[in-house]
């Protein structure tokens, strides 16, 4: 196994625990004292720091553990929320119509993570191949095993699964569907196109697809264009509410089969 550093990380067996969630530090230590984990193919330790552009190479099988636990209590109240919120899986992935207010991973600040909820639900690893924000909803995607997980996350790579959106603001943009072009605070290139269209209750209601895919894209380029997403507390003082942004579409082709997954636009936010 692989995997490929984006930017810098402090510790080695830091970085690795918060990627793979549910393996326990002491068995990461343990590999890596063991050789089993390596930056850049080379013996590594640790605390060793990771650097933008690293490979860190993995000699293990973690699908094969034994000491996985899936202990999380859930209510039989969850269990149904987190059920129905299924849309679709398969041997090799999962989608899901997450909910507002869960962050997808665990974090610094986040002890239990959807992720987390659903392999307490299912019995079984999941593994995540994209994310959306903590408080954007909609259709996304976990895979079911490490392989389908490199496959998956290959074809995110090469743009090969469409990704769409709905944003509600509260005014409209100048063009009823542009291109919005802006950069970030690291002056990479954000780039996404919308059209404006018709959603029950909804006055500005915008169908939006990544051109570009960057963290917060949606949200930080109508904010810089003057028309931020209703709720966004992020990029917007003034915003109340729950967060107006959610996942409504997806498709690609996997192992030659065609997929497509579509929410009700006129019941998204209900």
């Amino acid at each position: 196994m692989k995997i490929k550093i984006d930017k810098d990380y402090n510790r080695l067996d830091k970085f690795i625990y918060q990627y793979l969630e549910n393996v326990p530090l002491s068995l990461i230590q343990r590999l890596i004292r063991k050789y089993k984990i390596k930056i850049n193919n080379k013996k590594s330790k640790a605390n060793s720091p990771l650097i933008n552009g690293d490979l860190i190479y993995i000699y293990y099988d973690f699908d094969n553990r034994t000491d996985k636990s899936f202990n999380i209590n859930l209510s039989n109240e969850d269990r149904k929320k987190f059920d129905s919120h299924i849309i679709f899986q398969n041997s090799d992935f999962l989608i899901i119509n997450k909910i507002r207010g869960f962050a997808v991973q665990r974090g610094s600040k986040v002890k239990i993570s959807l992720k987390d909820f659903y392999e307490s639900l299912m019995k079984q690893s999941l593994y995540i191949v994209h994310r959306l924000d903590k408080d954007t909803s909609g259709l996304m995607i976990f895979a079911k095993n490490r392989l389908a997980a490199s496959n998956i996350s290959k074809l995110f790579q090469d743009n090969q699964i469409h990704k769409y959106y709905i944003a509600i603001t509260n005014k409209a943009f100048k063009k009823t569907s542009d291109i919005l072009s802006n950069e970030n605070n690291e002056k990479k290139i954000l780039k996404s196109q919308y059209r404006r269209i018709r959603i029950a209750n909804y006055e500005f209601a915008y169908f939006v697809k990544l051109i570009t895919g960057r963290k917060h894209q949606i949200r930080l380029q109508f904010y810089l264009n003057n028309n931020p997403i209703l709720g966004d507390k992020k990029f917007s003082e003034q915003n109340d509410g729950n967060l107006m942004l959610k996942s409504t579409s997806l498709s690609f082709f996997y192992q030659d089969k065609f997929y497509k997954f579509k929410l009700d636009l006129n019941q998204i936010f209900e």
